[in-house]
């Protein structure tokens, strides 16, 4: 299952979004970007393609107590809707109901409705009845029941796998509430970090060891298969400074980096901790729905995969995360499961210079009123997608004026007013005079070359008078 487009009507700040998703190749895998400031929408944009893809049944447990619910409704609209456009795949992906097969897209949506006493949508916004989560009716020719409710919205329709993630990716401290959550057999299991901050990613790890103990119980080769595979997966190249899962017992997952030290995962650092919790749980989740035959297999270098497909929402991916991993770990997940859309949220630069084709979004800040929801054209993709960071952050994706402190800009400003006056042939108080000494030595700092780049920045104080006409702060 892959999402072709989403649409949103009325959904909270956004009165009108369409997005399509489709490669230039017809495509869907790949990494897939929403960038935006904060309050952007980026999360709400999530959390939406989440609730057309797992229904309104799964919905309604995720989001909480309904009187929260008006807050998903734009402005003083009575009703709002999500809208996406599925693509199935009939090898992994089963209808559970007889019914009239669909062709190769079918529509999911749900509704979030005031309904007044006769049902209909004219209760009364800030009081009477509690809104409503429902689909949206629109059937299928031929069809008795909705295409969605057979298949993905099914909890025991086979395949239609879908995982969400929230920033919180914590390993331990969940609530008592949310990991009820996440025992959960069905699909709310998987997205429950998504829609609850209190919730954290434990219970694969304890799968992980449920397993080993199983193993060590029975010697059945799949569970040794199983085992292998997934400590395989984790230890190429996930986690920084060499880190590697060194053994797993029935209480721990080990972990042993590249000067030998060993220490159980749960007392690794905040970032490492959440990118491996992630990864254990996507795993988990997809043996869930797949099982292990043919989950797993090796690219042409040898390099463990997971063979399937599926969609997946990661918001704020970067949480945690140095620089140099932030750049490492979309290209990571991209080489490691191949077949899965990665739909992710970013304020780095380097986890949207991942983006493939058609793969970046912008979503203005409210204050913005004069923008709307839009894809990267493919030159917008291209420079962000060759630039260096700070150019990046310097473009339309991210739109800052300036890469520098405020405390950088005004000294730079400073010296430019100085320096021009003193060129003019004005002459300069003593004090100015010293400030500008001062500042000189500043602007060597600031306008060195980028040593790890063939294309510098600005090699010495003569590019000042060009580079630094940039605003004095931003």
């Amino acid at each position: 299952m892959y999402v072709k487009s989403i649409t949103l009507d009325s959904i909270r700040g956004f009165k009108k979004l369409e997005f399509n998703f489709q490669r230039p190749d017809h495509s869907y895998a790949g990494w897939t970007v929403f960038l935006g400031g904060n309050a952007s929408g980026k999360s709400t944009l999530l959390r939406s393609i989440a609730l057309a893809v797992i229904g309104p049944d799964a919905g309604r447990l995720l989001l909480g107590n309904p009187e929260s619910w008006r807050g998903w409704m734009h402005a003083d609209d009575r009703r709002a809707e999500v809208k996406a456009t599925l693509t199935w795949d009939p090898h992994f992906d089963r209808f559970k109901t007889k019914g009239a097969s669909p062709g190769i897209f079918f529509d999911a949506g749900v509704r979030f409705a005031l309904e007044g006493k006769d049902g209909g949508d004219n209760g009364d916004r800030q009081g009477g009845e509690l809104p409503t989560l429902r689909a949206v009716e629109k059937r299928i020719a031929g069809t008795r029941v909705l295409t969605v409710i057979r298949g993905p919205w099914e909890p025991n329709a086979l395949g239609w796998f879908s995982a969400g993630y929230g920033p919180m990716r914590r390993l331990t401290g969940s609530s008592s509430e949310s990991l009820r959550f996440s025992l959960d057999q069905s699909c709310v299991s998987r997205f429950v970090t998504l829609f609850r901050e209190d919730a954290a990613l434990s219970e694969s790890e304890a799968w992980l060891k449920t397993n080993h103990s199983r193993w060590l119980e029975s010697q059945k080769p799949e569970l040794k298969e199983l085992l292998d595979r997934v400590t395989a997966l984790l230890s190429d190249n996930l986690l920084p400074q060499g880190m590697r899962i060194s053994k797993t017992t029935v209480d721990h997952v080990f972990v042993q980096d590249a000067r030998n030290v060993e220490l159980p995962m749960r007392d690794i650092s905040d970032g490492c901790r959440g990118i491996y919790a992630t990864v254990l749980d996507l795993v988990h989740g997809m043996f869930s729905v797949y099982g292990i035959e043919g989950l797993f297999g090796e690219d042409t270098s040898g390099r463990p995969i997971v063979n399937m497909p599926g969609v997946v929402l990661i918001d704020e991916i970067e949480a945690h995360l140095h620089p140099a991993w932030q750049r490492d770990i979309p290209e990571w997940f991209k080489l490691h499961f191949p077949k899965v859309q990665f739909f992710v949220t970013t304020h780095s630069p380097l986890v949207a210079q991942a983006a493939d084709p058609n793969g970046v979004f912008l979503l203005p800040s409210p204050a913005d009123l004069n923008s709307e929801p839009r894809p990267l054209e493919d030159d917008e993709i291209e420079r962000l997608r060759l630039g260096r960071a700070e150019k990046t952050l310097l473009g339309v994706a991210f739109g800052l004026k300036s890469v520098r402190s405020r405390w950088a800009n005004a000294q730079i400003g400073k010296y430019k007013r100085l320096n021009a006056k003193a060129k003019s042939g004005a002459s300069l108080s003593g004090d100015e005079a010293t400030e500008l000494k001062g500042l000189e030595k500043q602007m060597e700092i600031a306008f060195e070359p980028v040593l790890s780049d063939s294309t510098p920045l600005g090699s010495s104080l003569s590019d000042a008078a060009s580079v630094v006409s940039a605003p004095r702060a931003n």
